[in-house]
């Protein structure tokens, strides 16, 4: 058997084939930020004019607050929140007389969790549900966008409160973390560490997804982002990872 010297790792040939020892004891740096939780946001208008441009007030007013608490939006792709309408926005005009007009609004919203599950773990993010339905009539007004504007003015902030409130419950103890790893380091011939990262980290109670953003094989170097719950992980997230002797990190 001949000894070669790896990058402080001792790597065996027997017959022409390699071995890898079962870990190096080349450990590769970790660092991790806390992303915002993203917010999909979906007020469907119909194919109804009024209540069309109706959601569209109400979908400008909800980004703002939501902004405001911290919370990422998002129109598609992952999210870990949605709030959308049952249905669609309602938005009638009530009476017209003479040059003044009133309009009517209603809207059927709720707040949930996305879907997410691990197989690994077996690990379901509960579909968590707040829900509030909405009613408001504007005040008497000049003409057609005046009037739904004043259904907006009073249905939007009622609505965008409650439904950043909910987000905030929804989301109880919910966090997103972007993981970046340097000097990553396979650990056996047929095994990249993306891999063996990914499967552990699904592997930790408390995770609900761990999936690989980007990779560099050249810089071995890695992003993944995490999902879960902060409250399995009392000493902070990124001292788990450190524990976990399988990932051989250090920060």
């Amino acid at each position: 058997m001949k000894k070669i010297l790896g990058i402080g790792a001792l790597v065996a040939v027997v017959s022409g084939c390699v071995s890898y020892p079962d870990q190096v004891d080349v450990k590769a740096y970790v660092d991790a930020t806390v992303q915002p939780l993203r917010v999909l946001v979906s007020m469907d208008g119909g194919k109804q004019a009024d209540a069309y441009a109706l959601s569209g007030y109400l979908q400008s007013n909800l980004e703002g607050a939501l902004a405001a608490r911290g919370y990422r939006v998002v129109y598609e792709g992952s999210h870990e929140i949605l709030v959308s309408t049952c249905g669609p926005v309602m938005c009638e005009l009530l009476n017209s007389r003479g040059s003044r007009v009133v309009y009517r609004g209603d809207a059927d919203v709720q707040v949930t969790r996305a879907p997410l599950h691990n197989t690994l773990n077996d690990q379901t993010m509960r579909d968590v549900v707040a829900r509030q339905r909405f009613d408001v009539r504007g005040g008497e007004s000049r003409d057609r966008t005046d009037g739904i504007k004043s259904v907006a003015d009073t249905l939007g902030p009622q609505l965008s409160q409650w439904a950043a409130e909910s987000v905030s419950r929804v989301a109880g103890k919910l966090e997103r973390c972007e993981v970046t790893i340097q000097n990553a380091w396979s650990y056996r011939g047929e095994e990249s560490y993306p891999s063996r990262f990914t499967a552990t980290v699904n592997r930790m109670r408390g995770v609900y997804q761990c999936r690989i953003l980007a990779t560099d094989n050249a810089a071995r170097s890695m992003r993944a982002e995490v999902i879960y719950d902060r409250d399995m992980f009392p000493d902070g997230f990124v001292n788990a990872l450190i524990a976990t002797r399988d990932l051989n990190l250090y920060r």
